[in-house]
């Protein structure tokens, strides 16, 4: 008697993914890229800049405009302020383009010896300014006026106080 070896079995084929599953998956990435899609546009319309290089000349003038109506609104009894107006300057964003920066000059002047009275009053109408020297007579001042704009005062000689506001570098 021989004994004939097993037949051999056929290997199963694999099953076929359902048309559902393979919908599903089509539909899920489709949401993705929709949902990215959806949000780059909100995020490229909503967002602040997170950059200077992001913000124009015309909004920083703007911003600059409202701080000298701020310093402007609280210079003290008797002082004069001198508006130098703007000095814009071209400077570099990158290699390949180009900005323009931009400084207004306020000459406050009132009684010689005042100076310090001056900074505090300047100072005041400003939130958040910090003087210098922190004790004592005031020689200066900072403020951070958003929009990537900085106010300076500082005294600059006999009865005169001078406060720059600067852009920094700025897509025209």
């Amino acid at each position: 008697m021989t004994i004939d070896p097993p037949a051999p079995e056929a290997a199963p084929q694999p099953q076929p993914t359902p048309p559902a599953r393979r919908h599903l998956w089509t539909a899920l990435v489709i949401g993705w890229a929709l949902l990215l899609v959806v949000l780059a546009v909100w995020s490229a319309r909503n967002d602040p800049p997170s950059l200077r290089d992001q913000t124009t000349a015309a909004s920083a003038k703007a911003t600059i405009d409202e701080v000298v109506g701020q310093v402007t609104a609280q210079a003290p009894a008797g002082a004069t302020i001198q508006d130098k107006g703007y000095a814009e300057k071209g400077c570099s964003l990158s290699a390949a383009r180009d900005g323009v920066s931009l400084v207004r000059t306020l000459i406050v002047s009132g009684p010689v010896g005042g100076e310090s009275a001056m900074i505090e009053a300047l100072a005041a109408a400003l939130p958040d300014a910090v003087t210098r020297p922190a004790d004592g007579p005031k020689e200066g001042f900072y403020y951070d006026a958003g929009n990537y704009v900085a106010a300076r005062g500082k005294v600059s000689g006999e009865g005169l106080v001078t406060v720059d506001l600067s852009s920094g570098c700025r897509v025209p």
